[in-house]
């Protein structure tokens, strides 16, 4: 075996790399419904996911994929409200001109996941988790009393999202066909607010040919990522995995950069904190990793 044989990186790894190039990219794609209600593009985000889902779930698992229990039926509902209100946040905060702080939410995700362990299973701190959740603390309270705004929206997206990762992590079903159940349950919901948007006056599809193609394409937006993140995480380690989470945000943040949104140097303090914090958090990772070998 060659030393670029032995140098290669797997398949897997390219497929959690592109899930989270495309989540980070989102916002971009995301922007251009700017003029539309957010609530009409989650509506049409839940309608167009679903076939998508369904067709992920038939080509990974099959039929038998799609079979559940009542108990898993009723995690799926709880998810699915989470997953829809972290979507309508997300779209809301995109069309706010906060994509900065939203990618401050996921940048935060895995310290909140921290605390959802201690909290739900009994897991214990390391010092450098401690630290890690100190910093992340002051960066919030820097947000909320030098820049003078509370960070809802980066704490609900966090929030939720990571609430969501708990659930999903209960229930026994595949991605892709977790998706195609959650998007079912809110099949429904989605649909009446769609003929509501049209009742009150609302263009149908956004008015034109081409937003209606890019609505479309809201569907395989939110079910391809999953997929190749379902992928890759099947063929990479944890840590490797917790190392390539920090391009999704990172991507974000940039996007909301480069599209002009206001950034001050007490928004930097916040980012810096919050980036000191899950530093100290991936050397706790590796270190965990590299007792466990």
């Amino acid at each position: 075996m060659t030393t670029l044989e032995r140098t290669k990186l797997p398949p897997a790894f390219w497929a959690a790399l592109s899930a989270y190039i495309m989540w980070g990219l989102l916002p971009a794609f995301l922007h251009l419904f700017a003029k539309i209600p957010p609530l009409e593009v989650t509506a049409q985000r839940i309608v167009w996911t679903l076939p998508c889902a369904f067709l992920a779930a038939l080509m990974f698992g099959g039929f038998a994929s799609l079979r559940i229990t009542a108990r898993t039926l009723g995690l799926l509902a709880l998810s699915a409200a989470l997953i829809g209100g972290n979507w309508l946040l997300y779209v809301w905060a995109v069309g706010q001109d906060r994509i900065v702080e939203s990618s401050l939410g996921y940048f935060i995700n895995p310290l909140i996941n921290v605390c959802m362990g201690v909290a739900f299973f009994k897991e214990r701190l390391t010092k450098w988790q401690v630290g890690a959740l100190a910093l992340a603390l002051l960066g919030v309270l820097n947000q909320t009393f030098l820049v003078g705004a509370f960070p809802y929206v980066a704490l609900g997206l966090g929030f939720s999202f990571a609430l969501y990762g708990l659930v999903r992590k209960l229930a026994p079903v595949q991605p892709a066909a977790g998706l195609f159940w959650e998007s079912a349950i809110l099949f429904l919901p989605a649909l009446a607010i769609i003929f509501w948007h049209i009742q009150s006056g609302g263009p149908v599809m956004g008015g034109t040919a081409g937003m209606m193609g890019l609505l479309i394409l809201l569907g395989p937006a939110t079910a391809i990522p999953l997929i190749l993140f379902a992928t890759g995480a099947r063929g990479l380690k944890l840590t490797t995995l917790g190392l390539l989470q920090y391009l999704a945000p990172t991507l974000q943040f940039s996007t909301g950069i480069a599209l002009g949104e206001h950034f001050t140097p007490a928004h930097g303090v916040t980012f810096a904190l919050i980036w000191a914090g899950l530093a100290l958090y991936s050397v706790a990772t590796f270190q965990s990793s590299r007792k466990a070998v």
